[in-house]
């Protein structure tokens, strides 16, 4: 119960007792009046008339605190509820920024994902246009070897002298191939050498078939790792899986490099 509720009922409490007061007073006067009580109408009169005076006063200023307190209770109702009216558009009025920030942060985000994705596209057409042009180079080149390979074939004569010359000079050349195969794996992309390999075809095709063809297999990986090593360095497109292909080339290189070796150092005795 609030406290103008108090107040309202004791008033009102108060009025209905100077009432009833009133009205016991009225008949007590009355019955005063009659007979064998004329006698005492004159004291009664001496009190009556200050009774009749004074309650409608009291009664006017119950009533007029009544109304003050009335008229108190509805401004602080109207203050209250000004207030809540304030504080209701204060919170709309966050809300709503709060809303603006946050789409403007979704657009944001929205457009910082889509330049990602059109990075990212881009640089995977990139990477496969290399790609292409790489496979490209190889099959020519592999197309040149096979060429290469069949007009050797026709030729009868075999000439010993620059197979001799040659095989030194390749014997080095996969013995540098195989330290570099086998160095401990630092991080660091270092290329294979196939100068002696490229520069002497005609030597290559008159070894023994089973280390030619050896050969073939082994120089064929060593390229493969070569352009892992373009890619990266060159074009600066290094990244993790590369990484792995190169040192599973490199572990490949070594192993099949350590089985031809001693083939080699008997042909070049």
């Amino acid at each position: 119960m609030d406290w103008w509720q108090i107040v309202l009922i004791i008033l009102v409490s108060i009025i209905v007792g100077l009432l009833a007061g009133y009205l016991l007073s009225y008949l007590i006067i009355m019955l005063l009046r009659k007979k064998p009580f004329a006698r005492k109408r004159q004291a009664t009169a001496v009190v009556e008339e200050p009774l009749k005076s004074t309650v409608p006063n009291l009664l006017a200023g119950l009533i007029k605190n009544h109304v003050t307190t009335e008229q108190q209770v509805k401004e602080q109702a109207k203050r209250e509820a000004a207030e809540i009216r304030r504080a209701g558009e204060r919170e709309e009025r966050e809300r709503k920024e709060t809303e603006q920030l946050a789409k403007e942060q979704a657009k944001r985000e929205a457009a910082e994902v889509r330049r990602a994705g059109e990075l990212e596209k881009r640089e995977r057409k990139e990477a496969e246009q290399l790609a292409k042009e790489q496979v490209k180079r190889e099959a020519e080149e592999a197309r040149r070897a096979k060429e290469l390979e069949k007009r050797e074939r026709k030729e009868t004569a075999v000439v010993e002298e620059p197979l001799k010359s040659t095989v030194p000079n390749l014997l080095a050349e996969v013995e540098n191939n195989r330290r570099t195969a086998t160095e401990p794996w630092a991080g660091k992309l270092l290329p294979f050498q196939t100068n002696v390999w490229d520069a002497s075809p005609k030597e290559v095709h008159i070894l023994p078939v089973n280390l030619r063809e050896e050969l073939t297999e082994i120089y064929t990986d060593i390229r493969l790792a070569n352009s892992i090593v373009w890619l990266s360095t060159e074009l600066g497109r290094r990244s993790h899986s590369l990484d792995e292909n190169y040192v599973k080339l490199r572990t490949n290189i070594a192993e099949r490099l350590g089985r031809i070796k001693p083939l080699m150092e008997q042909l070049g005795e």
